[in-house]
C-alpha cells in the first residue's frame, strides 16, 4: 500500500502584513493531521512577544485551504528544525516549545512537543491557518 504525502506547493510566510519573513520554501514540509496535546494559544497572546494588534494578511486570495476538522488540525510538519528558513523557538513550557516568526516574533504559529518520543519522533508543526502562501515568481 502506498502512502500519499502532500508537500507544501508554495513558500510559507508570516501572516503579518508588514512582515516579509519566509518560514520555509516550497516542497519542504509534509501536510499532516494532528490532535495537539495542548491547543495553540491565540496569536497575540500576552504570553508571547507579539505585536499588540496583528495586521494579519487576508488569506482569501490564497489557493491553500485552511481548515480544521473533527479528526484533527492540519499542520505542515518537518522533522529537522534546520529545514526552516526562519523560525523562532520558545523555551519549553509543559513539554511544548512554541514556534514563532523569527523576524517580528508573531507567536505562536506552531509547536514542537518535546515529550513525544515515540520512535525518536521529532516533529515541528506549523498550523496551516497561521501562515500565508506565496507562489514562486
Amino acid at each position: 500500500m502506498s502512502v500519499t504525502t502532500t508537500k507544501n506547493p508554495f513558500a510559507l510566510k508570516c501572516p503579518m502584513d508588514r512582515c516579509k519573513c519566509v518560514v520555509f520554501q516550497s516542497n519542504t514540509a509534509t501536510r499532516v493531521k494532528r490532535t495537539p496535546r495542548e491547543k495553540l494559544p491565540a496569536i497575540g497572546n500576552p504570553l508571547f512577544k507579539s505585536p499588540k494588534a496583528p495586521e494579519i494578511v487576508n488569506k482569501a486570495d490564497t489557493t491553500e485551504p485552511n481548515k480544521k476538522t473533527d479528526d484533527g488540525d492540519d499542520y505542515w510538519m518537518v522533522t529537522d528544525v534546520m529545514a526552516f528558513d526562519n523560525v523562532g523557538v520558545s523555551h519549553t513550557k509543559d513539554g511544548i516549545k512554541y514556534l514563532s516568526c523569527a523576524d517580528c516574533d508573531l507567536a505562536p504559529i506552531g509547536y514542537h512537543d518535546t515529550t513525544d518520543n515515540a520512535n525518536n519522533k521529532k516533529e515541528y508543526l506549523i498550523a496551516v491557518d497561521r501562515v500565508v502562501y506565496k507562489q514562486a515568481k
